[in-house]
């Protein structure tokens, strides 16, 4: 039983350097434009599937609630939320088409498998002229496709099971304190 704890935290430990290694760029590409949408007096929409909506919800109460420090609120809608009774494929994209604006960011947090809404929901954004940041996932070939060039995705493609929901959370973590940061200075 002890050799099995080690190994998950172990696990866990070599997840959060990998993602620290190969994901930074992306990760600051991914805060500067989110900072920049909120600087400019835009929305941040987030949605995920499976593990990615739980994520999806933690970035928007960083943004909506603070991380680090003591705040005002971000404009930060969790789509998942919002159409909590809602199964269509379409349900991202019509609360994208209803709500969003051009230069609004959308940030999706795949748990892989290519999630026939989250492309939609990247189909939609685009068309709105908005900045699209990508969680992906392993099997996600048709959903990270889908961004725009200007677009950012940080992948986390190489991880299996439960280790891609670390790794994600890693970086909502690490967006929360990067976009305080960039909007409030500090250490």
């Amino acid at each position: 039983m002890d050799q099995k704890i080690f190994s998950h935290f172990q696990n866990v430990i070599e997840t959060t350097m990998i993602v620290g290694d190969t994901c930074s760029d992306a990760i600051a590409n991914s805060a500067k434009a989110i900072t920049t949408a909120l600087l400019n007096g835009h929305s941040i929409f987030s949605c995920g599937e499976k593990s990615g909506s739980l994520l999806a919800q933690l970035l928007t109460d960083h943004l909506s609630l603070g991380f680090e420090i003591e705040r005002p609120a971000f404009p930060a809608l969790n789509m998942n939320k919002m159409c909590a009774e809602t199964t269509t494929q379409n349900r991202f994209a019509n609360v994208i088409e209803t709500h969003a604006k051009t230069s609004d960011v959308l940030v999706i947090i795949s748990a892989g498998d290519d999630s026939p809404s989250l492309i939609k929901a990247v189909e939609s954004a685009i068309g709105k002229g908005m900045v699209v940041v990508l969680l992906s996932a392993a099997n996600d070939d048709q959903l990270s496709a889908s961004i725009g060039y200007n677009d950012v995705n940080i992948e986390a493609g190489e991880f299996a099971g439960q280790l891609v929901a670390q790794a994600q959370f890693q970086t909502i973590q690490c967006l929360g304190a990067l976009i305080e940061n960039r909007i409030f200075g500090g250490s």
